[in-house]
């Protein structure tokens, strides 16, 4: 099932409409609008994300877990990391307006802020680098930064602990001389995740010049064009 079948209903109540409303706006009977919702048509997909201002890439997300291949990593079981704090997915805006980017950059911190309290030694043990990957304040500020730009990205750090323990190495990059935050490491590893509802995501981890260490630096949710 694609999200937009899902939670269409909840999406259309959470832009401030009824159902006559949008149906009225899709130029169809308000009866028909949970077939409507169920339409697999990319066209009229994209129609009503335009109608309900809200990523594309949002509504045809699949809400089915993905089968993870066994090349990659034995994964551990999905764990939801909505439960563990007060932040959820019904508390994100979808916008691209400055106050709403700025309500994601705050509700990330606020669920690193509780993720910090209910994991104090501030890491998870990653399946496929066989490695723990570390959360420093680092991580909570380029992630508070470049997530909140998108809905998707920032509904994908509500999945934290299965980020950082599923996702799968797929490069090494040098660090950024020239980027302030980078000086820390000596280079990045790029790894990804398939986050249930939401596709690929791309997690940053950098290793530390000084001990090896390796640090979450920046979880951001794929475009189309990005794979």
């Amino acid at each position: 099932m694609i999200y937009l079948e899902e939670k269409g209903e909840y999406l259309i109540a959470m832009r401030g409409m009824t159902k006559a409303v949008f149906a009225e706006k899709m130029g169809i009977r308000k009866q028909n609008v949970k077939t409507l919702l169920k339409s697999k048509n990319l066209l009229t997909v994209r129609r009503i994300a335009k109608v309900l201002e809200i990523p594309f890439e949002t509504l045809i997300a699949s809400t089915e877990e993905p089968v993870i291949n066994e090349e990659h990593y034995e994964a551990e079981p999905f764990v939801s990391a909505y439960n563990i704090g007060e932040v959820t997915p019904l508390d994100i805006p979808v916008g691209d307006s400055v106050e709403e980017v700025y309500m994601r950059n705050q509700l990330i911190r606020s669920y690193y802020d509780i993720w910090r309290q209910n994991n104090p030694d501030q890491w998870r043990y990653n399946v496929n680098l066989r490695d723990y990957i570390n959360i420093k304040s680092v991580s909570i500020e380029e992630t508070a930064v470049h997530a909140s730009k998108r809905y998707l990205s920032t509904l994908a750090v509500l999945q934290l602990d299965a980020i950082l323990s599923n996702a799968w190495f797929i490069k090494k990059v040098p660090s950024k001389a020239t980027t302030k935050n980078q000086n820390l490491f000596e280079s990045f590893l790029i790894m990804q995740y398939n986050c249930p509802g939401i596709g690929p995501v791309k997690l940053m981890v950098g290793i530390k010049r000084s001990d090896k260490a390796k640090v979450q630096y920046c979880i951001t949710s794929l475009k189309s064009d990005e794979l």
